[in-house]
């Protein structure tokens, strides 16, 4: 079984996930909807586009031919292409099936709006203002050199070479498009009210550890701040209704997160040639098993081996999705999230409630490296006794930390390896972004083989989107590495956040 095909099965991840780009564009449907302006850049640029897509296997329907039997909404799994800046009674967002299933692309002609010499701040504020106001997805702005990509988590990307766009395309544009930002639903999560909160269980030092490192990103700047509905412009009460119903009635959106990974009793791993044959006959049938004392069994390849990796459950500390993650109530903002009994658990805080505590948009990238962590620790076990992740995890447990930049290769983390740079673009809470998070550690200690006693974690870029570090380091630690990269870098004129 593919290391992907594995973590989708953990996380009960059922849908049929593309994860290279042109598996994305064959399994993409768009439409182009009525439209709302005419221009020679608009109409050279949609006419452009709709090639490329036709040369990518992009399925593109007819409008007529998108909407549902009724003929009032576009069919969900359907994106849909605005042309201009529409009215705001015949704006494509009255007509979507579903708020997550049917992503709205509209291009602009025009530049961004960002203001001159913009910080991190600012830049994503006006992002979330342009969605906000016209209520799509991945607005795209065309000016006379370059066509310029924006996103919900505040990528800009910038392209050129508008007359043959396919490469940005391919590699940039269809992946946001393919991989859908849906959060793990509600329905879906187990909810656990009225426990003790992190610091009552015996976590204060950890807790300690959270505000610490919260202050070092509050000073630093480079873990954005909390982004307000209230102060978005909208153009009546109905689409401000819509825009905190697709946030899930969350007040706002925040970015990047931080995550302790507890300590956790993790046993070596069995090499698949020395366990009974009726287990080898079952895991071969179902390379995960599930066991009579709540944990599972997974068959796992790695250093050219099979191996059969114990996986009991995953607990962990972690910042409530939307909090201000620079300015932390350990009360209200650090709940426990884990993967209990195969299911996703939230154990909320003291001081909020399940309908404060929704699933983050990072929840599947989040279990996934803590899964992948149990995973390698216990090979790790089984091949190197001197190996330093498996006894850290053992002892005090993991940090996991994500912020909306990039590593510095001139700069390195001792014991960590690099993944990722060259994955599909793909946004956060997308299953894609589980298996890149896992598949990735896994081949990058495999490609690492030697120095195995010092690998202490990973770094995991995603690109567009930013970076997840993994491993030994305290959260404390983490923040003050990237803090000191970044120092280092402005000392250079070069910014590493993105």
């Amino acid at each position: 079984m593919k290391q992907s095909e594995i973590i989708f099965q953990l996380l009960d991840i059922k849908e049929n996930v593309p994860l290279t780009p042109s598996d994305m564009a064959e399994s993409l449907t768009v439409t182009f909807y009525p439209k709302h302006k005419s221009t020679p850049a608009l109409n050279a640029f949609s006419e452009s586009l709709k090639a490329a897509f036709s040369r990518m296997g992009v399925t593109i329907l007819p409008f007529e031919e998108s909407l549902t039997e009724q003929r009032d909404k576009v069919r969900p799994g359907i994106v849909i292409i605005e042309q201009g800046e529409g009215a705001d009674e015949n704006l494509a967002i009255r007509m979507v099936s579903s708020l997550y299933y049917n992503p709205i692309v509209t291009i602009l002609d025009s530049s961004p709006p960002f203001p001159k010499s913009p910080s991190l701040q600012e830049v994503l504020d006006s992002i979330v203002g342009v969605l906000a106001w016209n209520l799509t997805h991945v607005p795209i702005f065309l000016e006379d050199d370059k066509w310029t990509i924006c996103t919900m988590n505040g990528a800009v990307i910038e392209c050129t070479g508008s007359d043959s766009p396919d490469y940005d395309i391919l590699y940039s544009l269809i992946p946001k498009l393919s991989a859908q930002v849906v959060p793990p639903s509600r329905d879906d999560i187990v909810y656990r009210n009225g426990l003790p909160g992190a610091e009552e269980r015996g976590y204060g030092k950890f807790v300690a550890d959270f505000m610490t490192a919260a202050t070092i990103w509050r000073n630093n700047g480079l873990m954005l701040a909390h982004t307000s509905i209230d102060d978005l412009a909208y153009r009546n009460r109905f689409y401000k209704r819509i825009v905190s119903k697709y946030l899930d009635h969350r007040t706002g959106m925040s970015y990047g997160f931080m995550v302790k990974q507890l300590p956790t009793d993790t046993k070596p791993a069995q090499p698949f040639e020395e366990v009974p044959d009726h287990v080898q006959t079952a895991m071969n049938d179902h390379p995960i098993q599930k066991n009579s004392d709540g944990t599972t069994s997974v068959a796992i390849d790695l250093f050219e081996k099979k191996w059969i990796v114990n996986l009991p459950d995953v607990w962990l500390l972690s910042t409530r999705s939307g909090c201000n993650k620079t300015d932390l109530d350990p009360q209200k903002d650090i709940l426990r999230l884990g993967l209990h009994k195969g299911k996703i658990t939230i154990d909320t805080p003291p001081k909020s409630t399940p309908k404060e505590c929704r699933s983050s948009y990072d929840t599947y990238a989040i279990l996934a490296h803590a899964i992948g962590n149990i995973t390698i620790a216990s090979i790790l076990l089984s091949v190197d006794a001197s190996a330093a992740l498996p006894h850290i995890l053992q002892n005090d447990g993991l940090s996991i930390s994500h912020w909306h930049g990039y590593p510095d290769k001139e700069f390195p983390l001792p014991g960590y390896t690099i993944h990722g740079d060259d994955n599909p673009p793909v946004s956060c809470s997308t299953p894609q972004s589980a298996a890149y998070a896992f598949q990735g550690k896994i081949n990058a200690v495999q490609n690492l083989k030697t120095d195995l006693a010092s690998y202490r974690g990973d770094v995991h870029i995603e690109p567009h989107h930013g970076t997840n570090i993994s491993g030994g380091l305290s959260l404390t630690e983490t923040a003050a590495w990237v803090d000191k990269m970044h120092k280092n870098k402005k000392r250079k004129g070069v910014l590493v956040s993105g």
